[in-house]
């Protein structure tokens, strides 16, 4: 199977994954061949790639860094929790410093998370990672526009969990990373206008507010389980970055690797919420969260990359490049450039990734340089010496 756009979905493609709404629930399942009725409520519901069923990918398997079952249990979990701050926090009309009196001071604002089931949570995801010898993002994830918000904290999650595998993090320091990914954003959703506007769209007094949705989310989380300071200091710092630029409280980072064996200096970011704000920032950049310009996995590290030293630890940048798969199994490519200069502009599906060379993958090829379908045709490119693809889901 392959995945694609949904401006490239038609009536008669065959299912290949089946889909979810945005509690969990099943909404179509996998291998029927889609009506226009099936088309339309799936761009009703706002998904951004499904995969398709053809006979170019039929023998394409694309790797699951988490199983359906486990992403759906965690995912109504999670739909729940944040539906419990919506529905008891009210804070439309406030300014910043109501809104913190109010989070001290009100019993409601107290207890809105169930700090043991989100840890439950974190533990399902340990277990498919550990169990699976996971340590790579090989996916790209199919989301929906109604579910963005706990879909989002999920794989800021798993992202995190895999970057602490790259350093080393215990069992425990996982369980505390993976936690406070899922919980980052919990503060927003107390404010449903903030929720689909760009960066730019918003006003001056929602700038504000937005700036102090960590100090908010950590409000809830210590109103929550006092103890869970390592959580509590992760959310609150997960937008700061390394030139002291970020907020709320405009820390800087060290630069160092973020070691488990390293203690935490009072002033900088915590090696946590570095970890963090890499992982976020890399799913902002996918979802067009900030400006509305989706990027490609492979954009999405150049942009990244380019940051490093400035905004992000440029250690956990590194360790990113590592765990994400920017060509994944499934995806759609163009062939911009070869050394041999061969099937320059031809259009393939990925069959099998390369974790040495990521723009070297086995490809099935089904369109020519000038747009003509041919006969599926496989191509090795591990033994070209250079190699320029394109995503073109």
């Amino acid at each position: 199977m392959r995945i694609i756009s949904l401006d490239k979905l038609k009536t008669g493609d065959i299912l290949g994954k089946s889909l979810f709404n945005e509690r969990g629930e099943l909404l179509l399942s996998s291998g029927y061949a889609l009506t226009d009725r099936m088309v339309e409520l799936i761009r009703k519901q706002g998904y951004n790639y499904v995969y398709v069923m053809d006979d170019v990918s039929e023998d394409i398997v694309p790797e699951t860094v988490i199983s359906e079952s486990v992403r759906q249990i965690v995912n109504r979990q999670l739909a729940q929790t944040f539906d419990g701050v919506k529905n008891n926090l009210a804070f439309e009309a406030h300014t910043p410093e109501e809104i913190k009196k109010r989070l001290r001071d009100e019993s409601k604002a107290r207890k809105l998370i169930r700090m043991p089931s989100v840890r439950k949570q974190v533990n399902q995801l340990l277990e498919e990672i550990f169990d699976n010898n996971i340590s790579m993002f090989t996916s790209l994830p199919v989301r929906s526009e109604a579910g963005e918000d706990y879909q989002h904290a999920f794989e800021v999650a798993v992202m995190s969990i895999l970057l602490g595998q790259v350093f080393r993090y215990n069992h425990r320091e996982m369980r505390a990373l993976g936690a406070a990914a899922l919980v980052h954003d919990i503060g927003k959703m107390a404010f449903p206008r903030l929720k689909g506007k760009t960066y730019d769209q918003l006003s001056r007094e929602e700038r504000m507010i937005l700036h102090e949705h960590p100090t908010y989310s950590m409000m809830i989380l210590r109103g929550s389980d006092p103890s869970s300071y390592l959580e509590q200091t992760t959310v609150l710092q997960h937008h700061e970055q390394q030139d002291g630029r970020g907020y709320p409280q405009g820390l800087q980072g060290t630069g160092e690797k973020p070691a488990k064996a390293k203690a935490h200096e009072p002033l900088r970011i915590f090696r946590f919420a570095e970890i963090l704000a890499v992982a976020n920032r890399y799913d902002n950049l996918l979802t067009g969260t900030l400006d509305g310009e989706k990027k490609s996995p492979a954009e999405a590290i150049a942009t990244l990359v380019n940051e490093a030293g400035t905004r992000w630890n440029p250690h956990v940048v590194r360790a990113l490049t590592q765990v994400v798969q920017t060509y994944p199994v499934g995806a759609t490519v163009r062939i911009k450039k070869t050394y041999s200069r061969s099937y320059i502009g031809y259009i393939g599906v990925i069959k099998k990734a390369n974790p040495i060379a990521q723009n070297k993958p086995v490809i099935v090829l089904f369109s020519n340089a000038v747009g003509a379908k041919i006969t599926p045709r496989e191509v090795d490119l591990s033994n070209e010496k250079t190699v320029t693809l394109e995503l073109v889901i």
